[in-house]
């Protein structure tokens, strides 16, 4: 086995292989994301039916079926009835495969180098992932299951659906559990520089930096009804921390701000959960320049005039 991962690791294309597998499965995971959105307000299940043309009620066919590549060989029409299919449903399954593609390309095809924990002598690329590390995996999972579930909650929030607060209840757990267990899941530490408490096991302080992101996002998702705020936030907060969380939060708002006034149409509800879900992932995806940018600022505006 360590001579074929070994080989696998020699491959130019390897880290691209990756990158590709990424998009595939979030491509996937975004057509179920458009089945969840389109059954939900609907009272219908979400796993009992087969997909199904919303005009004609037609079985869709497995080789119709294929995220974005379906769409466009059909030409955005069903084939038994030809009416029109709408074009959002193979930008959701583009925007999932990009989330995902993006989390893979920094994290295991990057070897971990970007995460605040990842930092270690392991070798880069995607030799620490074909070597055995399996909490890359896990944590490269953790962070694309919680960009599309903020995706998720961002859509329904558009399609006037009001999710349940118990939606949050399991992936916070699970994002909780992660930090306490898996180094390089935990987010940065307590103190405002990223540092954890003196003195606590690596551990201990990946789990209180993440109840305390849990915390702060909590109380800034209180200034909004839609799920993709009072769900998203706090769940965000468990996987970023809570420096990160703020730039992510004041960084969207601002964009959304600026977007709904420069672009045309109406606001909906769901607009900020949007922009919230690409600059998470890019900030899951880019966690230690993130962190360093921060205490770069933290020293700049702290430092003393005498010290320089």
């Amino acid at each position: 086995m360590t001579a074929v991962t070994e080989w696998l690791a020699l491959w130019p294309w390897a880290e691209g292989a990756i990158i590709l597998f990424g998009f595939a499965w979030g491509a996937m995971l975004g057509s179920f994301i458009n089945v969840v959105v389109h059954r939900l307000p609907l009272g219908e299940s979400v796993v009992r039916e087969r997909s199904r043309c919303p005009n004609c009620r037609s079985a869709i066919q497995a080789r119709d079926n294929l995220p974005v590549v379906g769409w466009l060989l059909l030409r955005g029409r069903c084939r038994a009835c030809g009416s029109g299919i709408s074009p959002v449903y193979p930008l959701v399954e583009a925007t999932g495969g990009l989330l995902v593609a993006t989390l893979a390309a920094a994290e295991l095809a990057g070897g971990g180098r970007w995460l605040f924990h990842g930092s270690t002598g392991y070798p880069l690329g995607v030799d620490r992932l074909l070597r055995g590390d399996w909490q890359l995996l896990v944590t490269c999972c953790l962070h694309a299951g919680v960009a599309l579930l903020v995706l998720t909650w961002a859509l329904l929030d558009r399609a006037g659906w009001k999710c349940p607060a118990t939606w949050l209840a399991f992936p916070l757990g699970l994002s909780l559990l992660a930090a306490g267990i898996m180094p390089l899941a935990a987010p940065p530490g307590l103190m405002p520089d990223g540092s954890g408490w003196p003195g606590a096991g690596l551990r201990f302080q990946g789990l209180m930096a993440s109840l305390a992101g849990a915390a702060v996002g909590g109380f800034l998702g209180l200034a909004g009804p839609a799920a993709s705020v009072r769900l998203g936030l706090p769940l965000l907060g468990a996987v970023l921390g809570w420096q990160t969380l703020l730039v992510v939060t004041i960084v969207t708002a601002l964009a959304t701000e600026i977007g709904g006034r420069c672009l045309p149409g109406n606001r909906r509800r769901g607009d900020f959960g949007l922009g919230l879900t690409v600059s998470a992932a890019f900030a899951l995806a880019c966690q230690a320049p993130l962190v360093a940018v921060w205490q770069g600022v933290g020293k700049a505006l702290f430092a003393s005039p005498i010290n320089g």
